[in-house]
């Protein structure tokens, strides 16, 4: 059966049996109220997204649910390449809060297994709990599994989390049950005179005759501890059932192979490299067979990962998404032979194949392909540098002896040549050597604690908010409609704590029962204002001045500065957003979201946004793209703004609609956002459509003017765009048109005329500047007929310092002096304009007789503080300290006499 076909069937299957099916989680893990969790890097199980459901049922949508879940674990990494481990995977999970438990999952688990997908029985054992009696009497009496075939083990395998008995944590926690397949053969079984008959179906043996497919987790107590700190198990008055079947394994048993590499999950992939590469896939444990698997297996994983809004970065999730994108990379370079980029064509395999099932493989299609293309480009620039620089450390006779690179130069590699510590040791392995993490992770920590420094800020009112806002109710939100509102204070903070009274010059944060105060989300900036005793209270007057609005959960803080009066909680207020703030944020809001629309109409549909900010002075948006933007494409961006600018659209509103019909008329939503079953979409006529919960003009032409300023890279992938709008833009361009004219008086041109006029002091500069390298190159004292040869070792060898000169003269009387000795190594210093250069130029005679340039000159920069190298016949390098120079030419006839030897 294949792998698509066991996913549908399994759907199916749970969805007669009463089941709703919902969307798996994203790789970046959130739960499904759209709660960042942090507790893993990425989405590591079906069940992850839905622990607010497990601890409180009655927030499930239904108590019975069932997924596909798409996930990754890392801790394997190196490993891949094998035939076992992989980083991505599939997970099917059937879930019930509150509902059905161990006497339906058992039986459903070994009708689907047996029936649906057609496992031969005889070829299935479980493991349960040691004293999960119900489990072992419902495999033993109703599926009339024998005992020998049922393990009972310990809560380290057998319950979740594991030891949670003994060591924790508090919290629901429950016994599970696995099922395990046998892929060894019956023959190998039976014959093997060390097993007895119960061994046979020993699941855990160490000869992997076994593999684990299934598994029931059983969450039925709540830990706590007594006084004594002794555990204690209170059953749960709802206990619910959490299914973990792993596709990839049922369709590697199902379909008889003997890895999931030769399954249809993986197949099509090795067949496409096959093409590629021109080499064949033999599916043994031979180097070409192995970078098969490690190509397949991480370009598979980085399509998801990138799919989800994950591009490669210096940490988290992205510093893994690069390691496997360079791992991939180094084996198909080196074992498969891969001389040019091949990431980008290898995916194209794997969304034509998982497209059907997973859609934005589809649709973040040209977002794939361009972020595999510039990571794989931008590291093999550095590739051959850094291994080169590799195999110079691991031949070093100390590591040869020692078999152990130090943590030194292990972070060197990674801090110079981008080379991640696991690529490097996978390297060092090869060649018997191990690495020195402990030094590595002191190195890395001396930096982490350099780039911290100074960083660490103060946030106002940030410590204890949370507590003390228990029991306020949420803030009524009136600002979509009114910039002015009557209000009341619900509660006043200070310093960490709650006061009842605030006085003139106190910076406090007011809570208010209703506000039209917008607070910073989405990018959007917090609205500024006034708050003020109510019109017509004579009884006591305020002034409170908004210098920000923040929100937590629902309710919202104002950021401020009591500057007369008194602030009291119960008093009635009128609350005052700045208005034309507030209108200089809605009109760079709103031309954000036209700017999406025309980066991708103008670069295409990859275009996402990673990123804004919104202000009332500029607006930034950060979005995927693999590459800087040509000034042609800025100009038909700003163009297509401006021209929806200029047509007056109306920009509606839709406060409530359902997220089906939202997304069928093919709103944006941003990156890993979660949504509810209701959002609010804003529509501009039929260019733009997104999700979002901003404020925004209600005509386009209420933007005025747009106009965008810079563009930048922010990482690999996503580039940044900076624009203004409004009387914002007009200052802008009346900056440019100022500077214009400036540079023509100064030139003494018209503005017109400027361009042309740079034109001709750049020629009459390069004339210049070629005049003086002429002149500097046949000064007196640098002719080659002044220079005469000393003898080291029988080599004729010039060592001299030149004055004046820069790095092209000095080269240039190296090749003038070569020609006119015919056997000669010489080597040339200059100092030039605070630069010290040095050159060195080898005949071929010499250099057969074992002198190297590239050599040379690096040793000698290294006595000047710089360095450098090249080609054994010609080489250049830089120095830092001048007065070094002559030091480092005096060494040259030692260094020549040491590579003669």
């Amino acid at each position: 059966m294949l792998a698509h076909e066991i996913r549908k069937k399994y759907l199916d299957f749970f969805t007669k049996r009463g089941h709703i099916r919902l969307p798996g989680a994203s790789l970046v893990p959130t739960d499904v109220l759209g709660n960042p969790d942090k507790s893993t890097l990425f989405t590591g199980s079906g069940m992850q997204q839905f622990k607010p459901f497990f601890l409180n049922s009655s927030l499930a949508p239904a108590s019975r649910v069932v997924t596909v879940q798409k996930c990754m674990r890392t801790g394997d990494i190196d490993s891949v390449g094998d035939f076992s481990h992989c980083t991505f995977f599939e997970m099917l999970g059937n879930f019930s809060f509150g509902d059905y438990f161990k006497a339906e999952v058992i039986p459903w688990t070994w009708e689907f297994l047996t029936e649906v997908v057609g496992l031969d029985p005889d070829r299935l054992c479980v493991t349960v709990y040691a004293d999960d009696d119900e489990a072992f009497r419902i495999w033993h009496d109703v599926i009339k599994l024998p005992e020998d075939r049922i393990h009972r083990q310990g809560e380290d395998k057998n319950y979740w989390p594991a030891g949670a008995i003994s060591d924790g944590p508090n919290g629901p926690c429950g016994p599970c049950s696995e099922i395990f397949y046998r892929v060894a053969p019956l023959s190998e079984m039976t014959t093997d005179p060390g097993l007895t008959s119960a061994q046979r179906y020993l699941v855990d043996d160490a000869a992997g005759r076994w593999t684990e497919i299934w598994n029931n987790v059983f969450t039925q107590f709540d830990r706590s501890e007594d006084a004594d700190g002794k555990p204690v198990l209170t059953p749960l008055a709802k206990r619910n059932n959490d299914t973990g079947a792993g596709l990839d394994r049922i369709a590697y048993v199902s379909q008889g192979k003997t890895s999931v590499f030769e399954t249809d999950l993986f197949g099509p992939t090795l067949s496409h490299i096959e093409t590629l590469s021109g080499k064949a896939y033999g599916g043994s444990m031979s180097a070409i067979d192995f970078a098969f698997r490690v190509v397949a297996e991480h370009t598979r994983s980085a399509v998801f990962c990138i799919a989800d809004g994950i591009l490669p970065e210096k940490a988290g999730q992205g510093y893994v998404l690069r390691y496997i994108l360079r791992r991939a990379i180094r084996y198909g370079k080196t074992a498969l032979g891969f001389d040019a980029l091949f990431l980008h064509e290898v995916a194209p395999k794997i969304i034509e194949q998982m497209g059907d099932f997973y859609p934005e493989l589809v649709e973040r299609k040209e977002l794939i392909l361009s972020t595999l293309r510039t990571e794989e480009e931008a590291f093999r620039k550095t590739l051959d540098i850094g291994m080169a620089r590799l195999e110079v450390l691991l031949d070093h006779d100390s590591v040869r002896s020692s078999r152990v690179l130090a943590g030194t130069e292990v972070f060197k590699l990674y801090d110079t040549f981008g080379f991640p510590p696991e690529v490097t040791a996978d390297v060092a392995a090869e060649r018997g050597v191990s690495l020195d993490f402990a030094g590595y992770e002191e190195e890395m920590e001396r930096q982490r604690k350099l780039s911290s420094a100074g960083n660490v800020k103060d946030v106002f009112g940030e410590i204890g908010v949370a507590e003390l806002l228990e029991g306020i109710p949420t803030t009524e939100f009136v600002g979509y409609l009114h910039t002015e509102a009557d209000a009341t204070i619900v509660a006043i903070l200070r310093d960490g704590c709650s006061i009842d009274l605030a006085r003139p010059g106190e910076d406090v944060l007011i809570v208010l029962d209703r506000t039209p105060f917008y607070s910073e989300s989405g990018g959007q900036l917090g609205d500024t204002g006034l708050i003020a005793a109510a019109t017509g209270d004579t009884s006591n007057s305020l002034g409170f001045s908004v210098r920000d609005t923040h929100r937590t959960g629902g309710i919202f803080l104002h950021s401020g500065h009591v500057t007369d009066g008194e602030a009291a909680v119960g008093q009635h207020v009128t609350a005052v957003v700045d208005g034309g703030r507030r209108r200089s944020i809605m009109r760079n809001h709103t031309a954000t979201h036209l700017l999406q629309a025309a980066l991708r109409e103008v670069l295409g549909t990859h275009v996402h946004q990673k990123g804004s900010l919104v202000g009332p002075d500029r607006l930034r948006f950060d979005f995927t793209h693999g590459q800087p933007i040509s000034t042609i494409e800025l100009a038909r961006i700003e163009q297509k703004v401006n021209t929806q600018i200029l047509a007056d659209s109306d920009v509606v509103v839709h406060n409530d609609l359902p997220i089906a019909e939202a997304k069928l008329r093919g709103a944006m939503a941003l990156f890993g956002e979660k949504y509810g079953e209701r959002v609010r979409m804003v529509e501009i006529a039929d260019y733009s459509r997104e999700l979002c919960g901003g404020t925004h003009l209600t005509h386009t032409s209420q933007i005025g003017l747009f106009k965008i300023t810079s563009q930048s890279g922010v990482s690999a992938g996503v580039r940044r765009l900076e624009a203004v709008t409004g009387e914002a833009a007009l200052n802008h361009v009346n900056r440019q048109e100022e500077t214009l004219q400036q540079a023509a008086d100064a030139l003494k041109v018209n503005s017109a005329d400027l361009i042309a006029a740079v034109e001709r002091i750049k020629t009459h500069q390069s004339e210049l500047e070629k005049q003086v390298r002429q002149l500097k190159s046949g000064a007196p004292a640098a002719q080659p007929a002044d220079l005469k040869p000393q003898i080291v070792d029988g080599v004729p060898l010039i060592s001299m310092k030149l004055d004046g000169a820069d790095g092209e003269a000095v080269a240039n009387l190296a090749d003038r002096a070569v020609k006119q000795f015919g056997s000669l190594a010489i080597v040339l210093g200059s100092v030039s304009d605070g630069k010290l250069s040095f050159a060195a130029k080898v005949t071929p005679d010499l250099v057969s007789r074992g002198i190297h340039a590239g050599n040379l000159v690096r040793e000698i920069a290294r006595i000047a503080g710089g360095g450098g190298g090249g080609r054994a016949d010609f080489a250049q390098a830089g120095g830092k300290d001048p007065g070094k120079l002559q030091d480092a030419l005096d060494a040259v006839p030692g260094i020549i006499a040491s590579q003669l030897k």
